[in-house]
C-alpha cells in the first residue's frame, strides 16, 4: 500500500496537468484496483503454501492480480464517461507493473544468511 501511495504521489502532478480532478480520480481508482488485485494475490499465496498449493497459488494469484484491474478497467472504458476519457487504462498501465514487482518481491522466500558459500 505504501508503494502504491508513493507512486500516486508521483502521478498527481502529471494527472492534474493532463486532466484535472477527473484524472486524479482515475489515477486513484487505477491504483486502488491494482492494489486490490495484488493484495488478494498475496493473500492467496500466503494461504496456499507448500509444494501442493504452489501451482494453485500461482494461477489464482495471476488471475486475481490481472483480472481485478483489467475487468473493472475495461468495463469502465467500454461504458465511457469521464474516467474513461481521463485515461483510466493508461493509469492501470502505470500501477500494474509497480504492484507486480512489489508483490513478487514480497512473495519470494527470505534469504538464508547463514548459508556458507558452495566453493
Amino acid at each position: 500500500g505504501i508503494v502504491v501511495l508513493a507512486a500516486y504521489g508521483l502521478t498527481v502532478p502529471v494527472a492534474v496537468r493532463l486532466g484535472g480532478s477527473v484524472a486524479l480520480a482515475a489515477a486513484a481508482l487505477a491504483g486502488g484496483l491494482c492494489l486490490a488485485g495484488a493484495a488478494s494475490a498475496l493473500l492467496i499465496a500466503d494461504r496456499l503454501q507448500g509444494p501442493h498449493g504452489a501451482l494453485a497459488a500461482l494461477w489464482l494469484g495471476m488471475i486475481l492480480r490481472m483480472g481485478v484491474p483489467l475487468a473493472v478497467g475495461v468495463t469502465i472504458h467500454w461504458h465511457g464517461g469521464p474516467l474513461a476519457q481521463a485515461g483510466l487504462l493508461w493509469y492501470l498501465l502505470v500501477y500494474y507493473p509497480i504492484t507486480l514487482v512489489v508483490g513478487t518481491v514480497l512473495t519470494l522466500p527470505p534469504r538464508d544468511r547463514r548459508r556458507t558459500p558452495a566453493f
